[in-house]
C-alpha cells in the first residue's frame, strides 16, 4: 500500500469503525481479517476471501488468545488491543 493510500484511508470517517469491527471479528472467530479500501470505503473480510481488483489491504485482525487481537498494518507496525 502507498503512504498516499493509507493517509487517505486514516482520513476516512469510518476508518476507525471498520478497524474495529475486524478486531471485534477476529476475536471471536480462529479466522484472520482483512479491511479493505477502495479509495472511498472500506469491507471487512475473511482474509482467506478472494480480494476484489481494486482494494488495497489497510489492515489485518488476528486473535492472539480470548482477549487480545493483534493488528498489522504496513510497515511491519502492529498494535494490541483487547476486546
Amino acid at each position: 500500500m502507498s503512504i498516499r493510500d493509507e493517509r487517505g484511508a486514516q482520513e476516512h470517517p469510518g476508518y476507525d469503525t471498520a478497524i474495529r469491527e475486524a478486531a471485534v471479528r477476529a476475536a471471536s472467530s480462529p479466522q484472520n481479517y482483512a479491511v479493505y479500501w477502495d479509495g472511498a470505503a472500506f469491507y471487512v473480510r475473511n482474509c482467506n476471501a478472494a480480494p476484489t481488483p481494486g482494494m488495497v489491504v489497510i489492515a489485518i485482525a488476528q486473535r492472539w488468545d480470548a482477549k487480545t487481537v493483534q493488528l498489522r498494518f504496513s510497515g511491519a507496525r502492529s498494535e494490541w488491543v483487547k476486546i
